[in-house]
């Protein structure tokens, strides 16, 4: 299967998705199947569509969540800094880090070779 055939199913799948979305949802299959073969059973084509939403969401409704939590951070003063505000910020690089996977794929180590 090529990224063209992809598209098309996934057209013929979600017509109601705009053809950015069509076209992100094709990016997302292809970074987590690199053999495209894989998605070639309808069945399949739709599990893997169902899984990446459910990553979008969750994803989204954390960025949300963290996002709320660091407005409330920078209205607080620097003096009121406490151990809190330092999860908050780890909490938000976390999620950060499941955005780029999520686009990405997960990133390797850079090996040392000294």
């Amino acid at each position: 299967m090529e990224a063209q055939q992809l598209t098309q199913q996934l057209a013929e799948l979600r017509p109601d998705l705009p053809p950015a979305e069509l076209l992100r949802l094709a990016l997302l299959l292809a970074l987590q199947n690199p053999d495209l073969r894989v998605l070639a059973s309808n069945g399949q084509l739709e599990r893997q569509c169902q899984e990446i939403g459910l990553q979008l969401s969750a994803t989204s409704d954390q960025h949300a969540a963290v996002a709320d939590e660091l407005d409330s951070l920078a209205a607080t003063a620097p003096c009121d800094f406490s151990p809190t505000h330092l999860w908050t910020l780890v909490r938000a690089i976390k999620v950060q880090n499941q955005i780029i996977n999520l686009y990405l794929g997960p990133c390797s180590a850079p090996s040392s070779n000294m």
